[in-house]
């Protein structure tokens, strides 16, 4: 929705309404069997080519990891149509419908989290008008770099908002069970990790709601390095919460009749997706050493 808002053309600013009203259901094309987070070395390419007197694109290309492909309307596919390797610009978003002749599910990649909606796809000689283009030709980068910063912050608020459930069941359980005749809780090897965890909570959560804010007020480009911050930290948290709640509960925590193994399976994946946390972690280091720059919100002075 929030790359409709801020890329669309005129002509295209109502599939944000079509978006909300589940008309246009867009999924993810950026990931390469052979690029990750090294997106800029893509791979998929597409080029200029006449067709019945009107301009428009020929596009050849591999993605995987494409989410939702199962449902999508639409894919946002981006391929290079200019530049050389690694340039930050020369990449294109396109909206490739979905299905369209050319564009094939290869595979569903299962996961860790399975069953999987996870495609892999190929692209072979994918015939598209000009008017396909989200944004600017040779701008796409900045429009997936606007998608991960948003999508990290939600990632975030969801992994934060699973390890509080995590760590408030691990100590209604504690004062339930009885172990030896007496109750868990009482036991400090119970409290003092729970307690450990609730402090990090308390502490992300005040960051979640901080940097959501400054996304909002002075764009989402404006607190990379606390997106960031946020993302690869709420989503260890979370692991380590559902890896606690499970030891609380033991067997049962183990078992699926609770959800905290699934929980593990599907925030696990976080500390990968949007950005690897090592990536997250070298983003910060970038803008607090002065290797990479942002726009400081304006009249706001960091504690």
């Amino acid at each position: 929705i929030l790359m409709l808002r801020d890329f669309a053309r005129p002509d295209q600013k109502h599939l944000a309404e079509d978006a909300l009203n589940g008309k246009f259901l867009a999924c993810f094309g950026l990931t390469e069997p052979d690029h990750g987070s090294d997106a800029t070395h893509m791979e998929t390419r597409a080029v200029r080519q006449k067709r019945d007197g009107k301009d428009g694109w020929l596009i050849n290309g591999e993605k995987m990891w494409i989410t939702g492909m199962h449902v999508a309307t639409h894919c946002a596919m981006f391929a290079r149509t200019g530049g050389e390797n690694g340039d930050a610009s020369g990449i294109t978003c396109f909206l490739v419908p979905n299905p369209t002749p050319g564009l094939e599910i290869e595979e569903w990649m299962w996961t860790f989290n399975m069953p999987t909606d996870h495609g892999r796809v190929s692209l072979t000689d994918v015939r598209l008008p000009d008017s396909a283009i989200l944004g600017e030709e040779g701008r796409g980068l900045q429009i997936a770099q606007h998608f991960f910063n948003e999508n990290r912050i939600r990632q975030a608020a969801s992994s934060l908002g699973a390890a509080q459930y995590c760590i408030t069941e691990s100590v209604a359980y504690a004062k339930e069970r009885r172990p030896f005749g007496r109750p868990l809780s009482i036991n400090q090897g119970i409290q003092f990790p729970l307690v450990e965890l609730q402090t990090e909570c308390e502490m992300l959560r005040a960051l979640v709601h901080k940097t959501a804010w400054q996304m909002d007020t002075y764009g989402a480009f404006s607190v990379s390095d606390k997106v960031s911050m946020c993302n690869y930290r709420a989503n260890r948290l979370c692991c380590d919460a559902a890896d606690r709640a499970m030891q609380v509960h033991g067997g049962l925590g183990y078992s699926r009749h609770r959800p905290f193994e699934h929980i593990y399976r599907h925030h696990r994946r976080y500390r990968i997706t949007e950005g690897a946390e090592e990536i997250q972690i070298r983003r910060i280091a970038g803008y607090m050493f002065g290797f990479m720059s942002q726009r400081a919100p304006k009249g706001v002075v960091e504690d």
